[in-house]
């Protein structure tokens, strides 16, 4: 088979992986996947995608193999195979539910120097998840807060709905020095939250 067919292939099992095609032959698409990234195609960002992209799918055997992959390549080559593998274990997906490792690795990549701020932001993000729900940890609404913040901060825009939601008394629970509703800092929240508009040139154009 020439490089340009293997290639088309891949790009085929790929397409199909994404939409869910039960036809797809999920084995022989994985062993396509890690031949790749022996071979040097496939980045470890790439691995890290087409791993979760596995978790996500309903083909059946498509999770337990998406838990393989990070497990057969290694998770600490790349923060972005460490960010995926712990979301995965929150849920279980693929595998055991181990939240208490999952925390544990999303604190690696926070103070990881080589992580990107948009991975930052979704272990940053993660943490706070764990400490407003008792996630392997106990119930921590200022640690909640903190982490938010901090994952606002690398860019995590999900996180500033977080705390709008917060501040808005949504939560159901507050920090003891809290009195809410604080309106005021909820529309702060409230407006950091919202999308960005798109950028046409020098045209700006509000989301519709």
């Amino acid at each position: 088979m020439s490089e340009a067919t293997w290639f088309n292939q891949l790009h085929r099992e790929w397409r199909a992986l994404q939409n869910h095609d039960t036809a797809l032959d999920i084995e022989k698409f994985y062993r396509h996947v890690m031949s790749a990234h022996k071979s040097g195609f496939a980045s470890l960002e790439a691995i890290a995608t087409t791993a979760n992209a596995l978790l996500l799918s309903s083909i059946p055997g498509a999770p337990f193999l998406g838990r393989k992959m990070f497990e057969q390549v290694g998770i600490n080559k790349h923060p972005s195979l460490r960010v995926a593998y712990a979301l995965s274990l929150f849920a279980g997906t693929g595998g055991d539910a181990d939240p208490e490792l999952a925390n544990r690795t999303l604190l690696d990549v926070l103070k990881d120097d080589n992580a990107q701020d948009a991975l930052k932001g979704l272990a940053a993000a993660a943490l706070g998840d764990s400490a407003r729900l008792g996630r392997a940890t106990e119930v921590d609404i200022e640690e909640a807060k903190r982490y938010y913040e901090i994952a606002y901060e690398f860019g995590n825009v999900g996180a500033a709905r977080n705390l709008w939601l917060y501040w808005d008394a949504r939560w159901g629970i507050a920090a003891a020095a809290d009195k809410l509703p604080d309106r005021t800092r909820a529309a702060s929240w409230y407006k950091r939250a919202e999308p960005k508009p798109k950028v046409n040139g020098n045209l700006q154009i509000a989301p519709g």
